[in-house]
């Protein structure tokens, strides 16, 4: 370790970590003290805030209408939905509270936090999707989660401008597109990775300016490609007909060869792509961005996980332009911003208009805004209650001195000043329902140990499943598969096929998928990196390299060097 570092030990795992001079700089520059956790437990702090994919019908407690919630029917806190949260009934202001001295400020905003109504589910601009979460300007799509601008979608998870495509992880835009994970401008293209304008193509990984390859890796600029071999135009549709991939038992095989392509193919020691002077994985058009990973466009920042166009920010996670915002989560449009919520703009791919707000909760296209939760265009607040400029800035002193001379103290002793983020158990939904447990899985007793909450919620939706049998291959598969409860081969849960999906695996000659929706966003997520560098050597020039690859993994590994001079 860096003798200029200072070493700290992390309050929650107890584990030493590092604060850069970078980092002192960085919170010298927006007046923060440096953190007490370690950067994954402030990332698995931030994940705990954020439902994805864990969703239910709950009546709404304004005008009573079932609809889709993030927020389960055992829940106690007030939930409303889209439409009731955004008009006009009610009024956020009814809440405000004044501030307390004699009590920690942690306490008064989980007061107001659990008080003032949350809204059922996170999207905007949406059309015919309303079953999309963390979602904007979505149109005829159904359980996407964490994207923007996607038309006739389904099942997929952070994938931006994408049409007609279904089951996908970090994917721009594609189109008929499905089972791809980080892969960029491609069209019709399935089960592949790291791919990058391709088309027409099954089960490739690593190959740019391709088309029509099925089962490769590593290659650029080729047409006509099975296994790494090149084809004429004629042998190749001979040999797609002769072992076709529309049935189940065709594709499992073209699987089982894809895989024996891709161990022997080289593997990047990380996908940093236009960037420089930039650490992480998956990053593209970045500057200067450190410990950054699924981002895009990003400079002078550290600690990102999944994000795009920003600029001088600390440990955000799922967010998208801001600059100058430190410790936040789900939230867009942000300038000179601290420990936010679910806050944005009316459009947070492009306008920044959540400027000087701190702790605060679904607090949209406002400024000046401490401790506060769902106030939309508000100015000079201080948890839900308005204030002059000179009454917010006297005030707004005054508590973030008695923040720290009266912290807040959790159950299990851990200490909560100015600077940290929400206490853990806080979080309005428990650690199974949340990203946090996909990234850093927890038993129940784990969880609990460690301050998250936990949610043994089951819906009483009792299915009964049909004996009907998903026929081999796509072309067999009649309409009525649209109204048989089908049983999925890898959790047993319940699923169905819905028309667009169909249609979709009618059009690109694919068979109908045996696991359901959850169990192959698992598996997706599974087969990503993880979030950690390793030290291991290139497989080529022996030299010592930081990867996401453990030395364990089979993958052979080249550094960049020895790939560049591989593969391009």
């Amino acid at each position: 370790m860096d003798d200029k570092n200072e070493k700290r030990i992390c309050q929650n795992c107890k584990q030493s970590f590092a604060i850069e001079p970078e980092d002192l700089s960085f919170y010298e520059k927006i007046k923060v003290p440096p953190p007490t956790f370690c950067v994954d437990c402030r990332e698995q702090r931030r994940l705990a805030f954020r439902n994805e994919r864990h969703l239910y019908k709950r009546k709404c407690d304004l005008c009573g209408k079932e609809v889709v919630s993030r927020v389960s029917p055992d829940k106690k806190y007030p939930m409303y939905c889209t439409n009731c949260w955004w008009g006009d009934k009610w009024d956020p202001y009814s809440y405000g509270q004044e501030y307390d001295f004699s009590r920690p400020f942690f306490e008064q905003w989980r007061e107001l936090f659990f008080k003032v109504p949350h809204i059922s589910i996170y999207n905007l601009n949406c059309v015919n999707s309303d079953w999309v979460n963390q979602e904007a300007d979505d149109k005829n799509c159904y359980l996407n989660v964490g994207g923007h601008y996607n038309e006739d979608s389904a099942y997929n998870t952070y994938e931006l401008y994408g049409k007609n495509s279904f089951d996908n992880c970090w994917a721009i835009n594609p189109e008929y597109c499905s089972f791809d994970i980080h892969c960029e401008r491609c069209y019709f293209t399935h089960f592949s990775e790291e791919c990058e304008n391709c088309l027409n193509s099954i089960l490739c990984y690593d190959c740019h300016n391709c088309s029509n390859c099925i089962a490769c890796a590593g290659l650029r600029n080729k047409q006509y490609c099975i296994m790494n071999e090149q084809y004429s135009k004629e042998a190749y549709e001979k040999f797609i007909a002769e072992y076709p991939y529309s049935s189940h038992n065709g594709l499992e095989w073209w699987k089982k060869q894809s895989s024996l392509v891709w161990e022997k193919q080289p593997h990047r020691e990380n996908f940093i792509i236009k960037t420089v002077n930039s650490t992480g994985n998956e990053l593209s058009e970045c500057k200067n961005a450190k410990n950054c990973w699924q981002v895009t466009k990003i400079e002078d920042s550290k600690n990102i996980y999944i994000g795009g166009w920003i600029r001088d920010c600390w440990d955000c996670s799922c967010f998208g332009a801001a600059e100058l915002v430190y410790e936040s989560a789900h939230s867009g449009g942000a300038y000179n911003s601290k420990a936010l919520l679910g806050c944005t703009s009316s459009d947070p791919l492009k306008k920044m208009t959540i400027a000087n707000v701190e702790y605060s909760y679904m607090t949209t296209s406002s400024s000046y805004c401490f401790g506060c939760s769902g106030i939309r265009g508000g100015e000079y607040v201080i948890l839900n209650k308005k204030y002059s400029k000179e009454e917010y800035d006297k005030l707004l002193a005054k508590i973030k001195k008695h923040m720290n001379d009266m912290p807040f103290i959790d159950e299990s002793g851990k200490v909560y000043g100015y600077g940290e983020f929400f206490p853990a158990g806080f979080a309005p939904h428990g650690y199974n329902e949340t990203a946090a447990c996909e990234y850093f899985p927890l038993s129940k007793e784990e969880a609990i140990e460690r301050g998250f909450v936990w949610s043994d919620y089951k819906s009483d939706t009792t299915y009964e499943f049909s004996d009907y049998l998903i026929p081999d291959d796509i072309k067999d598969v009649g309409d009525d598969i649209l109204d048989k409860v089908l049983k999925c081969e890898e959790t047993g849960k319940a699923y169905k096929i819905i028309p667009m999906e169909l249609s979709f695996y009618r059009k690109v000659g694919l068979p109908i998928p045996r696991s359901a929706p959850l169990a192959r966003h698992n598996t997706r997520i599974g087969r990503t990196l993880p979030r950690k560098f390793f030290k291991r050597k290139c497989d080529n020039c022996g030299k010592e390299m930081e990867t996401p690859y453990s030395p364990e993994r089979p993958e052979i590994v080249y550094c960049v060097e020895c790939y560049q001079k591989e593969i391009i």
